[in-house]
């Protein structure tokens, strides 16, 4: 049950469309889209690979509590239900740098936020209401969605846990995977159905631009708990430095910023699926999902992550 997360950078809806069509092709399961305010709408983008699709599951990878109002989100995804009829997740997280650092938004209660965007999306499945006290509605039903939750920090991979369907551990560095798998595992404790733990490693294949892994690797680095990222060397000062050139849309002096050691915790170099494999076990995985960079390549890492799955069983 391979996923696709697009990671190419700003897609129109041709590509978008084209790394989704090829991805089906291929047998992978789902497909997120990036929901970033300074790139093309997330929800447009969906509505054409729906119509565009037949088989693969697409959403948000991931949107968040801050940039929309949860009304709005619970309308989009009744709308692309009806475009795509039982292929629809959402993908919730706390949001990039930027929220907090061109949109002025404090992510510090994000734990929370999420918490009750999930909550509130499940209460419109069952109620179809979007506010008790005024009594207004959703006048179009919305289906039960799989909520796939991705984080970093204790307290969202706690709340990921403890909410999601799937929880998604998305370019972690292997330093701290171990960590993070237990704290999901911790949230989910006492549930009568855990959530899927889904593993996106950011592993160097030999046709992906360095560019990518750097986009990649770059955010990565910044979302990493204190801890970590200090052994890396990257300490507060450079982590601002980091944001202002992301801020900037200077993806290259922001990657110049990130230590080496970082690089080495955050990118898996081996491409052979037995030690990926021996990991995911190990930390509960069930299944992968892959960055999507480009549609000609796809096929050929979302068959990598077919065979690290096949090691699973």
């Amino acid at each position: 049950m391979v996923g696709v997360i697009n990671h190419v950078p700003n897609p129109d809806v041709k590509a978008a469309v084209g790394l989704a069509q090829a991805a089906e092709g291929v047998g992978a399961a789902w497909i997120g889209v990036a929901d970033a305010f300074w790139w093309r709408d997330v929800w447009m983008l969906l509505g054409e690979v729906a119509l565009q699709t037949e088989r693969i599951e697409l959403g948000p990878a991931m949107t968040n509590p801050y940039m929309r109002h949860r009304f709005h989100t619970a309308s989009a995804l009744a709308t692309l239900q009806e475009l795509a009829p039982g292929r629809v997740f959402c993908g919730i997280a706390a949001g990039g740098s930027e929220v907090t650092a061109a949109a002025g938004i404090s992510r510090q209660d994000a734990p929370e936020r999420v918490a009750e965007l999930v909550t509130f999306l499940r209460e419109v499945e069952t109620t179809g209401t979007l506010d008790a006290a005024s009594g207004r509605g959703l006048d179009v039903g919305l289906d039960p969605v799989p909520i796939l939750i991705a984080g970093r920090g204790d307290s969202m991979l706690r709340a990921a846990g403890a909410l999601g369907d799937r929880v998604l551990l998305w370019a972690i560095p292997a330093s701290d995977l171990e960590r993070s798998a237990s704290i999901v595992h911790d949230g989910a404790s006492g549930r009568a159905r855990p959530p899927e733990l889904v593993w996106a490693p950011l592993v160097r294949h030999r046709d992906a631009p360095q560019a990518s892994i750097m986009h990649v690797a770059v955010y990565a680095s910044l979302n990493t708990v204190v801890p970590v990222r200090l052994g890396w060397g990257l300490d507060d000062t450079r982590v601002e430095a980091i944001r202002e050139q992301l801020v900037r849309g200077d993806l290259p002096a922001a990657g110049a910023l990130v230590p080496p050691d970082a690089l080495k915790d955050l990118v898996f170099e081996d491409l052979d699926p037995a030690p990926i494999a021996a990991i995911a076990r190990s930390l509960g995985v069930s299944s992968l999902a892959v960055p999507g960079f480009d549609p000609a390549t796809v096929a050929g890492h979302i068959a990598w992550a077919a065979s690290v799955e096949a090691l699973l069983d």
